[in-house]
């Protein structure tokens, strides 16, 4: 593995994933009400508890609206949710400093051009494997995982080895 992107990795404090394409992937059903409803991962699902109980601090930022998601970032007693939003650097900002951290200290987890200026500006830019070419080429790391599909699971357990809490997180499930 690259030393580079273990070394970004061990740095970060803080998670901040895009939803559509990254937490599901990117399908939208309509219901006859209007409403929406997404599927998510119970794997990556995981991997943001693990985040969480190693310390880290985690955050999801989407462009839409949707009920489904509120349930699923306070399931997971994610930190911070901003939905609706429309330009993301602005929010990603806001976002950083509630969480307390510097740019260094963020992983962003993005899969479609909305997210290039956001993925710019952190510490460690993550592409899922999925995401448009143009996003895959600014990451620092790019998934084998597909958005939706255990992605975020796979990333959560990279940067807990990088960071040396993955031990911490096992000894529950030891015998």
């Amino acid at each position: 593995m690259d030393e580079d992107i273990e070394r970004k990795a061990a740095r970060v404090s803080a998670v901040i994933m895009d939803v559509d394409g990254v937490l599901t992937d990117g399908k939208s059903y309509c219901q006859p009400d209007g409403s929406h409803t997404v599927a998510f991962d119970v794997q990556d699902g995981s991997g943001i508890k693990y985040l969480g109980r190693a310390g880290l601090r985690t955050a999801f930022i989407t462009g839409r609206t949707v009920r489904a998601v509120k349930h699923r970032a306070e399931t997971l007693d994610v930190d911070r949710l901003a939905q609706g939003a429309k330009r993301k650097v602005p929010v990603y900002r806001d976002l950083r400093d509630e969480l307390g951290c510097d740019d260094e200290e963020v992983c962003y987890v993005g899969d479609d051009l909305p997210d290039l200026p956001v993925l710019r500006e952190v510490g460690f830019a993550v592409a899922v494997k999925n995401a448009r070419p143009q996003v895959r080429d600014e990451a620092d790391m790019v998934t084998e995982a597909a958005g939706g599909a255990g992605a975020i699971r796979e990333l959560a357990e990279f940067i807990l080895r990088a960071r040396g809490d993955w031990d911490g997180i096992m000894e529950r499930y030891r015998a």
